[in-house]
């Protein structure tokens, strides 16, 4: 029955039971075969059927009218068929008696339940040709299909993007459309070769490098894998392929990045980093490139000029010699007046006679074939430093927003080593200037202060003096000893860095070199009453190769230290005892101690404790740290602010006589 309740299908069974011929049954309506009586009771199960209100009915009792007008009970089962195409429905009755029941039951229940799972295949498949459809469409990388004649038959979205054709342009045409020149001969036997294979897919990874061809005539590199079907009867040919032209672009300039900061990073030579620049950048983003820099006496000046290998060098010797009105417009004036990289991504005549200054530079511009060129600022620490231009020419595609970020970022870097370089120069022009005076020191005032010394010597020979005269003779004394004292620490710390302290090997006693440097602080700290402790014991310590007077000067500083921080009535002890690590020699005393956060700084050349109130400059602890280095030992400090400090070296036992003299 369809939805009207027309009779559309009419079996032999049904026209034997109701003696109604087929011919007269199909196209009429249901309701004159059921009995009167049971007329009302059908058309409402037959709309809440045929309207979706029901599902199935199985065993319904409802009688039909045979054409004789007899009674005919009839047990029906009825289901409800939708094509979901078309939207129509149709009300399936199957009438049997009571002897047929369960085998007409079965029989129905197959033909209902086969027209589902048809209506649901049919579903399914146009639901996966749809889904199927839209990833194709929407992937974003090229999927072609040719056939066996290899010519285009499928061209998605992905492929349009890639390639630069509409599908429209390229369906039903042969497929070295696609291809380089150089790659057109040898395709069709490697598809051919596929095709008679019994591979059935070649993914990514195991097939070799490709080459496409975009519109524009780019050749690109791409990976691709290959798969194919057999279609009623022929072989359809599909291809997923990826273009990596900017995967490969990245990784490049990865690499020429970190080739660029090392090259940069070997050499803190000024000169040898511009050049540097300027040629790394030639080799790899530009044809031409032009370095200019501010100098603080000159201005602007140009340092580099430079072509790549295989272009014309006369442009790049023409741009290095002539001379520039830095006050006119340039090529270079914008980057480095306003400190913004520029980007030209068109160079016409018209602008090459904008920033020409004269007919020879118009010339020399016009040389170098530019397409396209970036001019990139190079700073350091918010300074201008100078820029850096690089010129695309002929034959060379246009730079683009990427090209300007990597210029960009070789700008920063070479900006950064470019002061790098700057400062190791002036420390070093520093280090020059503080040798100068420490030379003119040692020499100019080296030769006065022995007459000092001598003219001492001769007023303290006289028998008589005066108590007011015997002072003043101490003070000069004391004031001549410091100077000569300060001088020689400069100087000592002059041959520590530069690798000149020598070492006069020999074998001691440390308990002796102890002995010494306390006998020669004793007089200081009997004047205030500090109290010098020697806990060593000759007996238990072996034998050292040290250079004596090197290692007397660090005990010496040392204890002179820790008697002039310590307050009277203190104590100043010394020990030394032999480990495994060689003989170590601790100096320990009762003053104020240092406070934590400059323990670290303490062994630093100039540094004195805010409390010290001393008259030296700094330099005692630091020359004791290099002369203990020099031995090949080291040096340490242990204190707590209000409980006093220890200081602590270490020198080993064996092989300080193999150490190299001079090292600190």
């Amino acid at each position: 029955l369809n939805d009207d309740g027309v009779i559309q299908l009419f079996n032999p069974a049904a026209e034997k039971l109701s003696g109604i011929p087929v011919s007269e049954a199909i196209g009429r309506e249901i309701w004159p075969l059921v009995h009167p009586d049971e007329c009302e009771q059908a058309k409402a199960l037959f709309r809440r059927l045929i309207t979706g209100g029901a599902g199935e009915t199985e065993g319904l009792p409802v009688a039909w009218l045979s054409r004789a007008s007899l009674r005919l009970p009839l047990v029906w089962r009825t289901a409800v068929v939708r094509d979901e195409p078309s939207g129509s429905r149709w009300l399936v009755c199957s009438g049997h008696d009571r002897t047929e029941a369960e085998e007409l039951r079965e029989r129905a229940r197959d033909l209902v339940a086969r027209d589902e799972v048809r209506s649901r295949r049919e579903g399914a498949l146009r639901n996966s040709e749809a889904r199927f459809s839209g990833i194709v469409q929407l992937s974003s990388d090229a999927i072609i299909s040719i056939d066996e004649d290899q010519r285009i038959t499928l061209f998605n979205r992905g492929a349009e993007r890639v390639f630069g054709w509409s599908a429209a342009e390229v369906l039903g045409k042969p497929l070295d459309l696609l291809l380089p020149p150089d790659s057109r001969r040898a395709h069709p036997g490697h598809i051919g070769a596929f095709a008679q294979s019994g591979v059935a897919s070649r993914p990514m990874g195991e097939r070799r490098a490709i080459t496409g061809l975009r519109r524009s005539g780019e050749e690109f590199p791409a990976e691709a894998s290959i798969l194919k079907l057999e279609v009623d009867g022929e072989l359809v040919f599909t291809v997923l392929l990826r273009d990596v032209s900017e995967q490969r672009r990245a990784t490049a300039e990865q690499r020429f990045l970190v080739e660029f900061g090392r090259v940069l990073a070997s050499s803190l030579d000024l000169d040898t980093t511009l050049s540097s620049v300027a040629d790394l950048a030639v080799g790899f983003l530009a044809d031409y490139c032009v370095l200019d820099i501010f100098d603080p006496l000159e201005g602007v000046r140009r340092i580099r000029s430079v072509a790549r290998k295989g272009c014309d060098p006369e442009p790049a010797r023409v741009l290095q010699t002539m001379e520039l009105d830095r006050s006119q417009p340039h090529i270079m004036s914008r980057c480095l007046i306003e400190g913004e990289p520029e980007l030209v991504r068109d160079v016409s005549e018209a602008l090459l006679e904008e920033v020409a200054q004269s007919p020879d530079h118009l010339a020399a511009l016009k040389a170098l074939r530019a397409v396209s060129w970036i001019a990139v600022p190079l700073r350091a620490r918010n300074r201008d430093l100078g820029a850096l231009l690089m010129v695309a020419s002929e034959g060379r595609r246009p730079y683009d927003d990427k090209d300007l970020e990597l210029a960009t970022e070789i700008g920063a870097r070479a900006g950064l080593a470019m002061d790098s370089a700057g400062l190791y120069w002036e420390a070093r022009r520093a280090i020059q200037a503080r040798d100068d005076i420490l030379g003119i020191v040692s020499h100019d005032l080296g030769n006065p202060l022995q007459a000092v010394f001598i003219g001492l010597e001769a007023l303290e020979r006289v028998a008589e003096r005066s108590e007011k005269e015997e002072y003043y003779l101490s003070a000069m004394r004391r004031s001549a000893e410091l100077m000569q004292r300060l001088i020689h620490e400069l100087l000592e710390v002059r041959r520590m860095e530069e690798g000149r302290l020598t070492l006069d090997l020999a074998d001691h006693h440390l308990g002796a070199l102890v002995r010494e440097a306390l006998e020669v602080i004793d007089p200081l700290a009997r004047v205030k009453s500090v109290g010098l402790v020697d806990h060593t014991t000759e007996a238990d310590l072996p034998t050292l190769r040290v250079d004596g007077d090197r290692i007397l000067q660090v005990l010496s500083n040392l204890i002179g230290n820790a008697v002039k921080h310590t307050p009277s009535g203190g104590r100043v002890e010394v020990f030394a005892s032999e480990t495994a690590e060689g003989v170590l020699v601790s100096v320990r005393d009762t003053g104020p101690g240092i406070a934590a956060e400059h323990l670290s700084q303490v062994f630093e050349r100039f540094w004195r404790a805010e409390r010290s109130g001393g008259k030296g400059i700094g330099l005692g602890l630091a020359i004791a740290k290099g002369i203990v280095l020099s031995h090949g030992g080291r040096i340490w400090v242990e204190s707590t602010e209000g409980e006093g400090s220890c200081f602590s070296f270490l020198l080993p036992v064996a092989g300080v006589g193999s150490v190299v003299p001079g090292r600190s």
